[in-house]
């Protein structure tokens, strides 16, 4: 199945190519400049300067494994919370170029002083808030899914 730019309105990481870079590293596992410029109609050229440019953004890196002058490039290894980071934060991005001003959302923070009790509190009453949103089933037509993303950690002096 091959790749196709994204319709959204602007892209994500900088260039629509480089998105689909992404989205061919994700569904093959690794790709080259070459692979890459025959699946997407670029130049091999072009290609080549986007791949290296997400290597410098930290998101993919040479395959340490190939051998021999092919160069093949896969995403660098994170861990699941740094994944879940990155996907929050690119859905955001993503919402942000296309929100309306009649669309809604909010974000706040606060540095407030916890025990360790405290903050289990905390993490209980606010499962209990979402649980009230989620347990409505079915779920009725005229909703939309909606990320609710709140952390809460004690800051490292």
């Amino acid at each position: 199945m091959p790749i196709r730019r994204s319709s959204r309105r602007g892209p994500v990481h900088g260039h629509p190519l480089r998105d689909a870079l992404l989205e061919l590293i994700d569904r093959d596992g690794t790709t080259t400049s070459t692979l890459a410029a025959k699946e997407l109609g670029e130049s091999t050229g072009s290609c080549s300067f986007h791949l290296r440019r997400l290597e410098v953004l930290g998101l993919i890196e040479p395959d340490p494994e190939a051998t021999g002058r092919v160069k093949p490039w896969r995403r660098v290894p994170t861990t699941q919370a740094s994944l879940n980071r990155e996907l929050e934060d690119v859905a955001y991005a993503s919402w942000l170029q296309q929100k309306s001003s009649d669309d809604q959302d909010f974000a706040f923070s606060e540095v407030v002083a916890l025990t360790e009790g405290q903050l289990t509190e905390l993490r209980a009453r606010l499962h209990r808030v979402l649980h009230d949103f989620t347990r409505t089933i079915p779920i009725p037509k005229d909703t939309t899914p909606t990320a609710v993303i709140i952390r809460a950690f004690p800051i490292q002096e």
